[in-house]
């Protein structure tokens, strides 16, 4: 299968450690979080919730687009993030001496068995058990971090924007099992007007902003 070919073997590949600078995920997990700890505030006044129309994208899932780099040139480390409830995956692209891609998972404070680095500022290895649509699932090793010190995530290296592109469809499902439990599970819509959207970012198109519903 197609997804099988542009992902997961090029995945097992990855051996160094992503780097990690200013990230706007820090902002976008905190943003999240009072979106989470809202609703929980209000889940008593159905009316308000279901005719809010931010809780309606959180709740249906969206995505935003953005530079992931404060100083990024032209077509830099463009990002495209997939955001529903409380869980958010990511694919963003090459920038500065890194020239490939990533395939990342977070989880807004996640519980346990979610992995997390015992020290928060550190990037540790993890094998995971990756499952995309209805493809086998296959063990890889990935890497794991926390962000804004309360939500984790889970990122694959892959060798370039090309392949993570390719392997975008419209309607794409994902899961993560840690140590034989399912720690994340969510399902992508709109994958082609979001892959098309972060083609205009690699471009040099400035992005920021945008959202894909």
């Amino acid at each position: 299968m197609k997804r099988l070919a542009l992902f997961l073997p090029v995945l097992a590949l990855a051996v160094a450690a992503p780097s990690y600078g200013y990230d706007p995920m820090d902002d976008l997990v905190s943003t999240a979080k009072k979106e989470i700890n809202a609703k929980d505030a209000i889940a008593t006044q159905k009316d308000r919730v279901a005719t809010d129309p931010r809780r309606k994208k959180v709740e249906r899932g969206f995505w935003q687009f953005f530079q992931a780099k404060s100083d990024a040139k032209p077509g830099e480390f463009c990002t495209a993030v997939y955001w529903k409830n409380d869980r958010m995956i990511s694919i963003s692209g090459p920038g500065g001496g890194y020239k490939g891609a990533f395939l990342t998972f977070i989880a807004i404070e996640p519980k346990p068995p979610f992995p997390r680095p015992d020290d928060p500022k550190t990037i540790q290895k993890v094998k995971v058990t990756l499952k995309q649509g209805n493809d086998a699932p296959a063990t890889i090793t990935a890497f794991n971090r926390t962000i804004a010190n309360f939500s984790d995530e889970i990122r694959f290296a892959v060798p370039t924007i090309d392949a993570a592109l390719a392997g975008m469809e419209d309607k794409l499902a994902f899961r993560i099992d840690y140590q034989g439990t399912e720690i994340f599970s969510l399902e992508w819509h709109a994958g082609f007007a979001a892959r098309d959207m972060l083609r205009r970012c690699l471009s040099g198109e400035k992005v920021e902003g945008s959202e894909v519903l």
